[in-house]
C-alpha cells in the first residue's frame, strides 16, 4: 500500500517566496529507500539532483503491527503529530557534511503546527497526512475534554467506558494507512523561505537519513487504554519513499548558473535546529515546594534566533491520547535568562501567563492554540477551575508544555536578525510542582533545548562548505 497522491498531496510553490524567471515546469519523484537497517531502524535516501527541491517534497511512512498472526488492532498513531513522533532523529547530509541534525523534530513541530493552525485546521486537513486529530471542548458543567464526537474516537455502546477508533488503525501492509511527512517538518523548514537548487551539487550526493523509535509507545495511541508493549509497532521500512517535488529550470538557465558557481560560490543562507540535551529533576523536592535548575548552554559564536524548552518524560508508556510526544508542564515556574552577561528580563518570570507569551512572541505573534490545562497543571488552574475526571482529558493534562524564548532583534534575513552569543547562555529555571497524578511533576525528566541558529551553505563547483 502507497501514499495515494491525488487525494494526499498538495502542490504549491510555498518554498519559492521569491518568482523564478522563465520557471519551467514541476516534477515529482518518487524515490526508493537507498539503504535499511531493521537492527538500528534506520533508513536512508538520496536526493534527485534535479532543479531546485521545494517545501512541499516529504516521506511516506506506514507504521504496521509487528506480530502477522493478528486480524485486529485497536492502535492508532498519536493525537498530537501523528507519524511524525515515530522519528528519533533525522540528518541530511550534503557531499558527506552535515546540514541538518535534529533529534526529536515531532516536539519542535508541535509548536508549530498549533501556533500556525488551529485545532480544527489540523483535525480536518494535516491528520490526512500526518495522522494527528487533536480537538479539545469544553463541556456543559465548564470543565475541559477531549471532543470524541470531533475525531476518530467514538464511545463503545456495550462499554461506556471503552473508547474505540473508527480509522487510522494500524494493521498490516496491505490495510495499515500510509502518512506522508514534509520535510518542513524534519527540521528542513528553511525550504520554506527559499527552494535549495540541487541542480548545481553534479556528482555530489545529497542524502537523508531517518532514524525511528524502537519503542513504539513513543508516538502509539490507545484511546481503549487497553494497553500495549514496545515492540507491538514498528515502521514498514521497505515501504518508505521520498517523494519530493523540483522547480525545473531551463536548460540555459542551470548552465548559466553552474558556469557561475565555478566563478562564485552560491551561497544558501538557513535557520537550523539542534538539540542541547539535559536533566531537570523535581522528584527530590515534595508537593509545593521549589526546585531550582540552573543550565548553561555552548552555544558561543552562534547567532541565535530562539530557544526552546521541553522536559520529556524518558520512559515512555502506554497512553491514549499524546503517546510520549509530549512537553510536560511541571508546576509553577519562575525563568531567568542572562545572555552575553546581562540578564535577558529585568527580574525573573513568576507570572504563567507571560510565560506563556513568551513563546507567542517567538512565533511572531502566534498564540499557542491550546487550553490552558493542556499547557500546564499549576496552582491556579487546579484550585480555580473544575477539573474533568475523563480520562482522555487526564491524558494529555499539562502535556503540551512549550516555553521559547525569541532572540530576534527586528531586521529581516537570516543573518543579522538574531543574536550572537559570546558567552554561554545560562537559563535559570524554577519549578514548583502541584500533582502528583495527570501528570506526574514529580519525575526525573529529559530536559531539550531546541536552539535555532543562522547558517551558511556555499555550494561551489569543487566544495561545499556549511559555515556558522
Amino acid at each position: 500500500m502507497s501514499l495515494d497522491l491525488n487525494d494526499y498531496f498538495s502542490l504549491g510553490l510555498e518554498s519559492t517566496n521569491q518568482p523564478i524567471e522563465n520557471a519551467g515546469m514541476i516534477n515529482v519523484f518518487r524515490t526508493p529507500v537507498d539503504t535499511s537497517s531493521a537492527n538500528l531502524n534506520r533508513i536512508t535516501f538520496k536526493f534527485p539532483k534535479t532543479g531546485m527541491l521545494t517545501a512541499d517534497s516529504m516521506v511516506t511512512l506506514q507504521p504496521i503491527l509487528n506480530n502477522s498472526s493478528l486480524v485486529q488492532s485497536d492502535l492508532t498513531p498519536n493525537f498530537v503529530n501523528g507519524v511524525i513522533g515515530a522519528i528519533k532523529r533525522t540528518r541530511i547530509l550534503v557531499d558527506n557534511k552535515v546540514l541538518v541534525d535534529l533529534e526529536r523534530p515531532g516536539l519542535a513541530e508541535n509548536v508549530k503546527l498549533y501556533s500556525r493552525n488551529t485545532q480544527v485546521e489540523l483535525a480536518e486537513k494535516e491528520y490526512k497526512l500526518l495522522g494527528n486529530q487533536f480537538r479539545t471542548k469544553i463541556n456543559t458543567d465548564g470543565t475541559e475534554d477531549f471532543d470524541v464526537a470531533e475525531t476518530r474516537c467514538h464511545l463503545n455502546q456495550n462499554v461506556p467506558a471503552n473508547i474505540a477508533i473508527s480509522k487510522n488503525i494500524i494493521l498490516h501492509q496491505a490495510s495499515s494507512k500510509v502518512y506522508g511527512i514534509k520535510l518542513k517538518h524534519l527540521g528542513a523548514d528553511f525550504l520554506e523561505a527559499a527552494a535549495l537548487p540541487v541542480f548545481l551539487l553534479g556528482q555530489r550526493e545529497m542524502i537523508l537519513e531517518l532514524e525511528f523509535f524502537a519503542d513504539c509507545r513513543e508516538y502509539v495511541a490507545q484511546p481503549s487504554g487497553a494497553g500495549f508493549n514496545a515492540p507491538d509497532v514498528r515502521i514498514n521500512l521497505a515501504n518508505a519513499e521520498l517523494v519530493t517535488t523540483h522547480v525545473m529550470l531551463p536548460p540555459d538557465v542551470e548552465a548559466r548558473e553552474i558556469a557561475a558557481s565555478a566563478r562564485q560560490p552560491v551561497s544558501y543562507p538557513l535557520l537550523d535546529n539542534y538539540v542541547i540535551k539535559g536533566v531537570v529533576d523535581p522528584s527530590t523536592v515534595a508537593l509545593n515546594n521549589t526546585k531550582n535548575e540552573t543550565y548553561r548552554l555552548n552555544i558561543q559564536n552562534r547567532e541565535v534566533h530562539n530557544i526552546l524548552l521541553a522536559s520529556v518524560n524518558n520512559a515512555p508508556g502506554a497512553k491514549r491520547i499524546v503517546a510520549n510526544q509530549a512537553a510536560r508542564g511541571l508546576g509553577d515556574e519562575s525563568l531567568q535568562l542572562k545572555i552575553n552577561g546581562l540578564n535577558l528580563f529585568d527580574r525573573p518570570i513568576t507570572s504563567q501567563p507571560l510565560i506563556y507569551q513568551l513563546t507567542t512572541y517567538s512565533e511572531d505573534g502566534r498564540t499557542l492554540k491550546v487550553p490552558l490545562n493542556a499547557w500546564n497543571v499549576t496552582d491556579k488552574s487546579l484550585n480555580n477551575y473544575s477539573q474533568n475526571t475523563d480520562l482522555l482529558y487526564l491524558d494529555y493534562r499539562g502535556e503540551f508544555h512549550y516555553l521559547k524564548v525569541d532572540f530576534s532583534n527586528g531586521n529581516a534575513g537570516v543573518f543579522g536578525s538574531g543574536t550572537v552569543m559570546k558567552t554561554a547562555a545560562e537559563i535559570d529555571y524554577k519549578i514548583t510542582p502541584r500533582t502528583n497524578t495527570s501528570p506526574n511533576q514529580r519525575v526525573t525528566m529529559d530536559m531539550f533545548f531546541y536552539v535555532t541558529i543562522s547558517k551558511l551553505m556555499s555550494i561551489g563547483a569543487n566544495q561545499i562548505n556549511i559555515s556558522y
